[in-house]
C-alpha cells in the first residue's frame, strides 16, 4: 500500500541501525513506510554524526517517505539499495534524499506519479504530486528529474536505470558487485581519498586539485585571482553552457570582489572522485561550506554548495573541463526557517487546502502515488 496520509498509525517498516564492524553506522529500513516511522526514524538515527540508508522496501506512505528523505538530506547521509534488493513508489522517494545516492548490482528502484485510491481503481492526484514535485525541488532534483519521475500512470512503475538517471540529472552511482571485490562501505566510498594522504592516481590528483581550488578562495583577492586561470580549459562547461575560459575567470573575479574575505571548507566525507582511464577525465562532487563577508557594506553570508567538476588531462596538467554547483543557506534551527521545517509547513499546508478543495474524500481517505508493487 503506498498512501499520502495512512489510515492508522502503526510502525511498518523494520528499522535498525548496525555498527559493528562498519566504519560509518548502517540504518537497515525494510518494509512498507507508515507515519509512525517517521519519528522512529528521527529517534534512531538522532544520535548519529553520519549514516548510510540502506532500503528494501515496496513503498508505503508517500508523506512518510518525503519526511524520511528530507531527515536524510538535513542530516547529509548516504542512501543505499543493496545488491538484488528493491525500492519502489514511498521508498524511492525517501531514497532520494540521500545526499549521495547508490544502487547495488541488480537493484530497482522504481517511480511513478500519485494518485487517489477510489472504490474500484486509481486516478491520478494533482495535489499528491504537487506535494512530490516540491519536495523533489526542495533537495535539488532539476525539472527534467521531477518529470521524469512524476511520469508513470498510477498502474505502472519507470524503473531507474543509471543511463536514464545520468540523462535527467539524477546523481546515482553502482557500487561494485560483491562478487568483484570485498563489500565496501558506501560512505567510504562516498568520501573518496583523504586530503591528508597523499595522492598520485589519477582520481587522486583530480580530488588535489579541488582541495586545493578550496584553499585558493580562502586566500585573499591578491593571491587568488592570479592563480584561477591556469586551473580552467580554454573552453568550459560552465553551469550548462559552453564558456570560453575568460568569461568564467571574469564572474569569478566579480564574486570575489563581492566577497573579499571568505573561507572555504570541503566536508571531508563528502567528496567522491571517480574518472574515465580511457578519457582520462574525472568528476569530482562534495560538499564545501562557505562563509563569505564584505566589510564595506557589512553583508554576510553563511552557505552550503554543492559542488561538481569535470577534470581533464591536458597536456601533463589537469584542468577544470566542467563546473556546476548549488547552494543553500545555512539556517539557525531555531528560527524556524530550516529546510525540514519548511517542508514540513508547506506539506501540512498543502494538505489543508487539498481536504477543503477535494470534493468529496475517497472511501478509505488515501491519496497513492502509486499502486501497490507485485512482491
Amino acid at each position: 500500500m503506498v498512501s499520502l496520509v495512512a489510515p492508522h498509525a502503526a510502525t511498518a517498516a523494520n528499522i535498525d541501525v548496525r555498527q559493528a564492524g562498519a566504519a560509518v553506522p548502517v540504518v537497515l529500513v525494510e518494509g512498507d513506510l507508515e507515519l509512525g516511522d517517521i519519528e522512529l526514524f528521527r529517534s534512531k538515527v538522532a544520535p548519529l554524526s553520519k549514516a548510510t540508508v540502506a532500503f528494501r522496501s515496496d513503498g508505503g506512505s508517500l508523506l512518510a517517505g518525503i519526511r524520511i528523505g528530507m531527515l536524510i538530506r538535513v542530516r547529509n547521509f548516504t542512501t543505499v539499495v543493496p545488491e538484488g534488493a528493491q525500492c519502489a513508489s514511498a521508498c524511492a522517494v525517501a531514497w532520494l534524499g540521500g545526499a549521495h545516492r547508490f544502487l547495488g548490482v541488480g537493484s530497482k528502484v522504481g517511480f511513478h506519479a500519485a494518485y487517489v485510491q477510489k472504490a474500484g481503481g486509481t486516478a491520478e492526484s494533482g495535489p499528491g504530486n504537487a506535494v512530490l514535485g516540491a519536495y523533489l525541488d526542495q533537495i535539488g532534483l532539476p525539472e527534467d528529474a521531477i518529470v521524469y519521475i512524476t511520469q508513470a500512470s498510477p498502474s505502472s512503475m519507470k524503473w531507474l536505470s543509471m543511463e536514464e538517471a545520468a540523462q535527467h540529472g539524477i546523481d546515482v552511482e553502482l557500487l561494485p558487485s560483491s562478487d568483484a571485490a570485498p563489500t565496501a562501505d558506501p560512505t567510504t566510498i562516498a568520501s573518496g581519498a583523504s586530503p591528508d594522504q597523499p595522492q598520485t592516481s589519477l582520481a587522486g590528483r583530480a580530488t588535489s586539485l579541488v582541495l586545493a581550488l578550496a584553499a585558493r578562495w580562502s586566500e585573499p583577492n591578491a593571491e587568488m585571482l592570479g592563480t584561477l586561470d591556469e586551473l580552467y580549459s580554454d573552453k568550459v562547461f560552465y553551469h550548462g553552457k559552453l564558456a570560453p575560459r575568460q568569461a568564467v575567470v571574469l564572474e569569478k573575479r566579480h564574486f570575489a570582489e563581492r566577497w573579499p574575505q571568505r573561507s572555504y571548507k570541503i566536508r571531508p566525507h563528502s567528496i567522491t572522485a571517480s574518472c574515465n582511464a580511457t578519457s582520462e577525465m574525472c568528476r569530482v562532487q562534495g560538499v564545501v561550506e562557505r562563509e563569505l563577508s564584505n566589510p564595506a557594506t557589512s553583508t554576510k553570508s553563511h552557505d552550503l554548495a554543492s559542488f561538481d567538476y569535470s577534470i581533464a588531462r591536458v597536456g601533463e596538467v589537469l584542468k577544470i573541463a566542467a563546473e556546476t554547483s548549488t547552494v543553500s543557506k545555512i539556517s539557525d534551527p531555531s528560527d524556524g526557517s530550516n529546510p525540514l521545517t519548511t517542508v514540513q509547513r508547506g506539506l501540512e499546508h498543502l494538505l489543508a487546502q487539498v481536504s477543503r478543495i477535494r470534493p468529496s474524500p475517497p472511501p478509505d481517505g488515501q491519496i497513492r502515488p502509486s499502486a501497490p508493487v507485485p512482491r
